[in-house]
């Protein structure tokens, strides 16, 4: 009975040190973007500013993220209508609009005028679950050519799948 229980416990152990998060390949769309601490700092997120602005003083940020699916049949886009929700309680304004909504990958965007902010958010099914990419923006004074611009940028992250024999690219974000 002691091996069969400590059998189990091993594999138990094996399979969650199994669900690494995915490795995201991204090409920024242009220099200068660093990675800076997350806001709420939360380590599983990636942040990113560009060249002069920090964490605490942006304009624009893209956060990276992903959320490790425990529950069967929770599609990327369940996820991003469930985030669309958390972002309704914190700017009241918004008018989410999707810009696509396919259930294993959908963006929508949306503006406040109250709190003079806009974003771009992608989800889309990775490996281990669904990943997010955020794009805000705190001085939206172009937000309609934002929309297209971003909503072009975001759709092009994707989950990095190693190539043998292939040097590993630098536009790698790892997860975890």
């Amino acid at each position: 009975m002691k091996k069969i229980f400590l059998s189990l416990v091993c594999l138990l152990l094996i399979h969650t040190t199994c669900l690494a998060k995915d490795i995201l390949q991204f090409d920024f769309p242009n220099e200068g973007w660093h990675q800076v601490a997350s806001i709420d700092k939360k380590s599983t997120k990636k942040c990113y500013v560009p060249h002069g602005q920090t964490a605490e003083n942006y304009t624009e940020m893209l956060v990276f993220s992903e959320r490790v699916l425990k529950t069967q049949g929770l599609t990327a886009l369940t996820l991003l209508h469930k985030q669309l929700g958390k972002d309704k309680n914190n700017y009241l304004d918004i008018v989410p609009e999707y810009v696509f909504a396919d259930m294993d990958n959908s963006m929508a965007a949306w503006c406040s005028q109250l709190r003079n902010t806009c974003a771009v958010t992608r989800a889309f099914k990775g490996k281990e679950g669904v990943v997010f990419a955020t794009y805000l923006n705190k001085a939206p004074h172009y937000s309609q050519n934002m929309f297209g611009q971003w909503s072009n940028i975001l759709s092009h992250v994707k989950i990095y799948e190693p190539q043998q024999g292939q040097a590993q690219p630098t536009n790698l974000i790892d997860l975890n």
